[in-house]
């Protein structure tokens, strides 16, 4: 009996404590900060980094294969278009032209003597038809003469196309001892020079590219050539406004535009099987670089939306909560005319294994010492802010911070304001 006495006195004292728990639970506040929403400017933009590259540069590669016998540039030397730059060992070259200026000269001379021939077959022909019409020579003699005719124009024929044949040799060697003389394609800066007097230059083929020999940049227009993930680069149009910013003069911001989307992925391992998927984007710098290198580090902010003047609020404020949650704690409040949340509802809410439940975005705003859930629909997303396009009212205060507070609040907890965050 006394057993059953003390069990029962027991009992009564932790419901009295969980009683008192409770109702210490109740009376206690969470301190926030919070913010006004307001309106101002937002921008949404996307970084990325890569490095700046000529607008238009030539790569000057062997046509013919030789050794270098003559180099007239240095690298960092200007050059006009037309200017010499170096020249490929001529010798074999102009031997084979020689060769076939011979071979040319003298299928002309057989061209002449063919023609000398068919000229004579013809002449007999036509005096053995006079003397046929006379009968004083024979049908056989006739056809004879006839025939050696009809040779001579077969050799005049095969003399003029071995003519034409030497003259097409002769033209392509021609054409490769001019090529042995590289002469500048454009105007510009010599920005990379390979190769110096007595390398050999190796021709390219179809399958093995050829000895690139030097580089020829046109400095005054500059790109930055940036790689962007393929999330982000499906909101990236031609034509938007960029910022770019070089490792090299880092106080110094230049603006341009995006001239180039790419349409083919750059695919590359993040290790553990991962893979990244990227796309090219080009961005041509408006402004002139002094000193400017080929090649150098870049960062670029490329501005692809903006709304001015919009409501906003900073991007920590907005949150997400199970909707059904929410339905259930704010039927229990109509239901019991007060807005405290007991810690039986919140278990039972922790508890709620509902896979279908649906999270939705909102904040947590200020009424009456209580944070109370809203709804809220954003727009574009800037570096610190969101757009608000529904859910809030200009001059509302909103739960901004700390982190988490705002995870572990729930609508219709009590709250202390331990200050307001000035986010101008």
């Amino acid at each position: 009996m006394k057993k059953l006495i003390m069990i029962a006195i027991g009992a009564v004292i932790v419901a009295v404590l969980i009683i008192f728990n409770l109702r210490s639970d109740k009376g206690t506040k969470t301190e926030v900060t919070v913010t006004e929403v307001k309106r101002r400017d937002v921008t949404k933009t996307i970084t990325a980094s890569g490095n700046i590259q000529p607008k238009r540069r030539v790569n000057v590669s062997a046509s013919a294969m030789g050794k270098i016998t003559r180099l007239a540039v240095e690298e960092g030397d200007y050059v006009s278009k037309g200017d010499f730059l170096l020249e490929i060992d001529p010798t074999t070259y102009r031997s084979a032209v020689e060769q076939l200026s011979a071979a040319v000269r003298g299928a002309e001379a057989t061209v002449e003597l063919e023609t000398a021939t068919l000229e004579k077959t013809r002449y007999d022909y036509d005096r053995t038809l006079e003397l046929s019409k006379k009968e004083l020579v024979s049908e056989n003699e006739l056809r004879e003469a006839k025939v050696a005719v009809e040779i001579a124009e077969a050799r005049v024929k095969t003399a003029r196309e071995s003519l034409v044949q030497y003259q097409a040799n002769l033209a392509k060697a021609s054409h490769e001892l001019d090529e042995v003389l590289i002469n500048a394609e454009m105007s510009g800066i010599i920005t990379a020079l390979n190769v110096e007097e007595g390398e050999s230059a190796i021709m390219g083929t179809i399958n093995n590219p050829g000895t690139v020999l030097l580089t020829i940049a046109d400095l005054s227009e500059m790109e930055a050539e940036v790689r962007v993930d393929e999330t982000e680069v499906v909101f990236i149009d031609v034509g938007d406004s960029a910022s770019v910013t070089l490792d090299a003069f880092p106080d110094t911001t230049f603006s341009g535009f995006v001239s180039e989307v790419g349409n083919s992925a750059i695919r590359g391992q993040l290790g553990l099987g991962q893979e990244s998927v990227d796309f090219k984007v080009v961005v041509t710098i408006r402004d002139s670089i002094p000193d400017i290198r080929p090649g150098l580090s870049a960062s670029v902010e490329i501005t692809v939306a903006r709304a001015n003047a919009v409501l906003a609020i900073p991007i920590q404020c907005l949150t997400v909560r199970d909707q059904k949650t929410l339905e259930r704690r704010r039927a229990r409040e109509d239901e019991d005319g007060r807005g405290d949340s007991d810690a039986k509802a919140e278990a039972e809410d922790n508890d709620d294994g509902d896979e279908d439940a649906k999270d939705i975005e909102g904040v947590f705003v200020v009424e009456d010492g209580k944070a109370v859930f809203k709804r809220v629909r954003v727009g574009i997303a800037g570096e610190r802010h969101f757009e608000v396009k529904a859910g809030l009212s200009e001059g509302e205060s909103v739960v901004s911070g700390p982190f988490k507070a705002i995870g572990d609040l729930r609508d219709g907890h009590r709250v202390k304001i331990k200050k307001k965050r000035d986010t101008s």
